[in-house]
């Protein structure tokens, strides 16, 4: 999943304001929101972050290059600006993200973040169960959160919740090696005993 994949989809009305070739193609690792004026500490390299600029400030420079640079130092692939906050994306945004060399994307209001992070997702999911190596379906943060989980006694009813967290109501189930259900997310519906036996 790259930057490039976003903005060619149709449905997010995604516009890039700056980023060069070779930078919309880095891989994306996950995603990010965030509104903090120093975010860095908080991030993770290849992420790309969203942001409804509720920091910025006309006219403070300071401000918008310590975000930035806070983004670019610690190693985010783009920023997705929304424009719901202020109508646009500010210039001194754009000029800063030039600087720093880091793609910068503007938002639709219309947008919603989590149709971003849902459209991330489902991509990187894709890419993942396509690849011809044995690799895991699920992306690293998730994998994670399973694992944590997992560790910590939950169930099968909560690890399939949040391993579709991110896919909203997709219908998920899981199922025993004879065919029985033991979990299956709320938009599933149930299987019949005959058909779960066959």
């Amino acid at each position: 999943m790259h930057v490039l994949d976003l903005l060619q989809s149709d449905n997010l009305g995604l516009t890039l304001l700056w980023g060069e070739e070779a930078l919309l193609g880095q891989e994306v690792s996950g995603v990010t929101a965030t509104d903090l004026e120093d975010p860095g500490r908080f991030l993770g390299p290849g992420e790309l972050v969203l942001s409804g600029l509720v920091w910025w400030s006309e006219g403070d420079l300071k401000k918008v290059d310590r975000f930035v640079s806070a983004l670019a130092g610690a190693g985010a692939t783009a920023l997705l600006a929304g424009e719901e906050t202020h109508g646009r994306v500010p210039d001194e945004l754009v000029s800063a993200c030039r600087a720093h060399r880091l793609p910068l994307v503007a938002v639709p209001a219309q947008t919603s973040f989590r149709a971003v992070t849902e459209a991330v997702y489902l991509r990187q999911w894709g890419d993942l169960s396509r690849r011809p190596t044995r690799t895991f379906a699920l992306p690293e943060n998730v994998r994670g959160e399973l694992s944590r989980l997992l560790e910590a006694g939950a169930g099968p009813a909560e690890l399939l919740d949040r391993a579709c967290a991110h896919l909203g109501k997709v219908p998920c189930y899981v199922l025993t090696a004879s065919g029985r259900t033991i979990a299956r997310t709320p938009s599933a519906p149930a299987i019949p005993a005959q058909r779960a036996a066959a």
